[in-house]
Parts: structure tokens; sequence; C-alpha cells
């Protein structure tokens, strides 16, 4: 079982470049041709947010385009800059019509061997991550309703200290999701909104991020790091389960960059 994760696109559809610098569109291009032409398909694609860098329409229709004929199912969560209502009307099959969770975008499919449960930990206006209770009730429901294989949580937001200052905001409902998870060892949570791979021990479980599709984050350790980031090698995330080992791995996608920066996110919208 191999589910293929890839995070923060940040699509323009206006024809202006992300964060002026950053050719979004050319990117999906390439990481599009790229699994286009995979010589072993996953068995299930999930997206975990930034899809869109201001929540514009015409962003997820070339995403949308540019994915939907892939032969494996695709899920998307919203991240900070993402609009629900978009994401449902246009990426139709990839979030649910309705969730158990209104209005937040969450849902559980079972993919036979492993588990997929994908949150919502988006707040409109906000650019951190929040899980308020009914939520967080929902998913220890999912989760406890079967111990007997693993399950892949994936969500947009770490709730986790990563060391970047900048980006390492409040995350309200934190140890409501760390009660959850810590309850469910079988877990493995699975975020986005880092552009760069990260793992940690959290809530007695594994925690991790991917990295973006577009832009990486510039490794800064500082009180003022994550500000800014740089043009390097578009990644993913691999997560294979083989039975009785679950192994994340970190992939790089082939593409024409320049490894220059740090780049400020000048004219960011959330």
């Amino acid at each position: 079982m191999e589910i293929l994760q890839i995070s923060d696109l940040h699509l323009r559809g206006d024809g202006k470049l992300s964060f002026r610098k950053v050719d979004t569109p050319a990117c999906l291009r390439t990481a599009a041709a790229y699994l286009h032409a995979l010589n072993r398909m996953p068995d299930a694609i999930v997206i975990t947010g930034d899809l869109a860098d201001s929540g514009d329409e015409h962003a997820y229709h070339m995403l949308y385009e540019a994915l939907g004929d892939l032969p494996v199912p695709i899920y998307a969560v919203p991240g900070n800059h993402d609009r629900r209502d978009r994401m449902r009307a246009i990426l139709k099959g990839w979030v649910p019509e309705e969730s158990p969770v209104p209005p937040r975008v969450c849902h559980c499919v079972d993919m036979g061997e492993v588990r997929l449960v994908m949150l919502d930990s988006m707040e409109p206006g906000s650019h951190s991550g929040h899980c308020p209770e009914a939520m967080a009730r929902w998913l220890d429901a999912c989760l406890q309703e079967d111990s007997s294989r693993p399950a892949l949580v994936f969500m947009h937001h770490p709730p986790f200290i990563t060391g970047m200052g900048a980006m390492d905001e409040p995350f309200e409902g934190a140890d409501l999701l760390r009660d959850v998870l810590s309850r469910a060892p079988w877990a493995r949570l699975c975020c986005g909104h880092m552009h760069r791979p990260i793992f940690t021990a959290w809530a007695q479980g594994l925690a991790l991020t991917v990295p973006s599709i577009s832009m990486q984050i510039d490794l800064d350790l500082s009180p003022e790091g994550g500000d800014t980031f740089r043009m390097e090698m578009p990644g993913y995330m691999l997560h294979h389960w083989d039975g009785s080992h679950l192994n994340s791995h970190v992939c790089q996608i082939p593409a024409d960059v320049d490894f220059s920066g740090p780049h400020p996110f000048a004219d960011s919208v959330l």
C-alpha cells in the first residue's frame, strides 16, 4: 500500500508570480508530468493544503485539470490560503460534499490495509492551525473504531514546535489533538505548511511535514526563522505499508530550479 502526499502548491490563476518570485503554474506542470510518468502508481494521493495561493477559483480549476485524470483517488484538505467553498465546488471527488464536522472538510477513507483520515485545521483569516473540540471528538471515534491497522492522519498545520520561530504560531486545540493521538499509537500525523520535511516524536507517535511542490522554506532556526524561502527541488512524501512496517520516504521531483534565496514571502494572502 502506497500513499503519495504532496502539499503547498500555492497556485495563482491570475498570471502573476507567487510571492513575486515563483511561477507556481509551471511548478504544477512539472509535478503533474512527473506524477503521470510514474512507473508504479500509488494507491492514493493526498494534498495537504495551500492548493491555491489566495483561494483563487481559477487555480483550483488548473489543479483539477492537471491531476484529475490520474488513475488513482485524490483527496485534499484546506490550508490557510484555501477556500473551502471553492474546493467543494471545483474539486469534485477530492473533498466530501458533506462533513461529519461542518463546516470543516473532514472525512475518513478506508483503503483496505490502511485508514486515511483527513482533518481540516484551517480557520478563515488565521495563518495558524486549529483543532476544535468537535473535530477532536470525531477523530477520536474514527481512530478508536479500528486499531488493527495503521492510520495516516492528514492535515495542513503541524501542531508541534519546529524551531523556526516565525512559523511556530500557537496551534489552537493542540492539547485536544495530542490527547486523541496519544490514545492511538497506530496513527501517524502527516502535515504540510512548513515547506520542508520534518520528523518528530509527538503524542506517543511519529509526526511529520512534507516538502512543497513550489518552494522550500529556508531552514533558519532562529526566533525570526521561517519567513523566507529558497528555490530548491520540489518534493513529496511516499508512505509505504508492507503489512508490517509503515515507512515514510522523502522524494524529490526533478526540476529546473536556480537554488536562489532566501526570498521573503511578499504579498502573502491567507
